[in-house]
């Protein structure tokens, strides 16, 4: 039986808004508004607490240092910090936007996932993003490589190691990568019998689209091949160009999935019945247990609703009780943004979504994620899934595994190291800057040590 993880990225102490989402109708709203480092922080970490007390294994990952000033440097902006950062904010301030990112606290767009039963070695495959799609996002490829291979450690260093941690695939436009958030693993109840579905927004014929695609056919062919996957389990979809259009900027914003349960609006797809027929197929004849395919219509939650809400975005978890516990187990829960509880039309879905006997959903959590909603990311955002065997589930670090320890650990170090608040024209002064690296240099070093 494989172990579904999560590993969330926390939120770094230069989050902001800088509007440099593709595509991504929440960052475009909220460009240059006031932010809260904190608060964002702390949203995202009791997110994850959440996940732990539903006894999902759940790890952290932590902010790599920002800004990139090696970056600055790179783009044209020469002379002392204070030179750099004034002039960067006077003649480009996106520019400088992008190098204070805290956008990597997006783990979802991290990499992409193969668990070892799907492989055709064996192994577990994960290849990291390149997310050149976006100026902000591009130079997180190396570091996120680097974070995989120390959080899986032996496992991928061993000379049969039982992971393989891939280098990005080349950083060339037709191949642009986003990660997890348009790849969707559909499995029985134990995890080891599963079939791929990868969703792309370009391919070589594709409809004009208001905003640039973020994830191309090529991509999802490429990744499919590295990891091995079975072409006759492994299924290529086309992301709607409405959806697109609509601020729809990754699958992961209009259909979500957990085991045998798929939720997509109406409008996620281009033309896909005939292959989400063939899917429905494929995982009976690969499970023995028909595929749940829930369509939810326009008519029930518009486009803009969806993208509103975030309703997609939401987390399906499977609870497992405590050791010992003789509690019934719930089948599944429902991790929702609060603004799905705001927006009638999501609230009333996920009602009847509840209700409804056929779907193994018992319960839903509202959680609030304001920060990380204003800039275009709702829970699933926030955590890439890793399945694996409970022996290698062991190995992996232990120091960032979601405890109630270690929750109120880093949340004192948190309220000590991050700002309460962030404006762009904070990064214009020099001393700011050393301070908001400092303070992540101190982060890191205090939680790891």
């Amino acid at each position: 039986m494989l172990i579904e993880a999560n590993i969330d990225a926390l939120v770094g102490p230069t989050h902001h808004f800088g509007g440099l989402g593709v595509g991504n109708v929440a960052s475009r709203d909220h460009r240059f508004q006031v932010s809260h480092p904190r608060q964002a922080a702390l949203q995202g970490l009791r997110k994850a607490a959440l996940v732990a007390g539903l006894g999902v294994p759940q790890f952290v990952w932590l902010p790599p240092v920002r800004p990139r000033l090696d970056l600055l440097e790179q783009l044209g902006f020469d002379g002392p910090l204070d030179q750099q950062l004034a002039t960067a904010m006077d003649t480009d301030p996106t520019v400088l936007s992008a190098v204070f990112s805290s956008a990597f606290m997006w783990a979802a767009n991290a990499a992409t996932v193969t668990p070892a039963v799907d492989a055709a070695d064996g192994r577990l495959h994960i290849s990291p993003a390149n997310l050149i799609s976006s100026l902000h996002r591009g130079c997180e490829a190396e570091e996120r490589q680097a974070d995989l291979q120390d959080f899986f450690g032996d496992l991928c260093h061993e000379p049969n190691g039982s992971v393989r941690v891939h280098d990005p695939l080349p950083p060339w436009v037709p191949l642009r990568d986003e990660g997890a958030a348009n790849h969707m693993r559909l499995c029985n109840s134990q995890g080891n019998l599963g079939i791929n579905l990868f969703v792309y927004g370009e391919a070589e014929e594709t409809l004009p689209t208001r905003f640039f695609p973020r994830q191309t056919l090529a991509c999802c062919q490429a990744l499919a091949r590295r990891h091995q996957l079975d072409p006759a389990h492994t299924f290529f979809i086309q992301q709607h160009p409405d959806a697109i259009s609509a601020g729809v900027f990754h699958n992961d914003v209009i259909a979500t999935s957990h085991e045998h349960l798929l939720i997509h609006h109406e409008m996620a797809f281009l033309d896909a019945r005939p292959q989400l027929d063939l899917l429905e197929s494929s995982f009976l004849q690969r499970t023995g247990k028909p595929l749940l395919r829930i369509e939810v219509a326009s008519s029930e939650l518009s486009l803009a609703d969806a993208v509103a809400s975030y309703f997609f975005n939401s987390q399906i978890v499977t609870p497992q009780p405590a050791s010992g516990s003789t509690t019934e187990q719930t089948r599944m829960v429902l991790i929702c943004p609060d603004h799905c509880h705001e927006i009638e039309p999501a609230r009333q879905l996920i009602e009847r979504l509840i209700a409804d006997h056929r779907v193994p959903i018992d319960a839903v959590h509202y959680v609030p994620l304001r920060e990380s909603m204003s800039g275009g990311g709702g829970p699933a955002c926030l955590r890439l899934r890793v399945s694996l065997q409970p022996a290698d589930l062991e190995r992996l670090p232990h120091r960032l595994r979601v405890t109630d320890e270690t929750v109120e650990r880093l949340s004192i170090l948190i309220e000590q190291h991050y700002p309460e608040r962030l404006e762009l024209s904070d990064f214009r002064c020099g001393q700011r800057v050393r301070e908001l690296m400092d303070a992540t240099v101190a982060f890191r070093r205090q939680v790891l040590q």
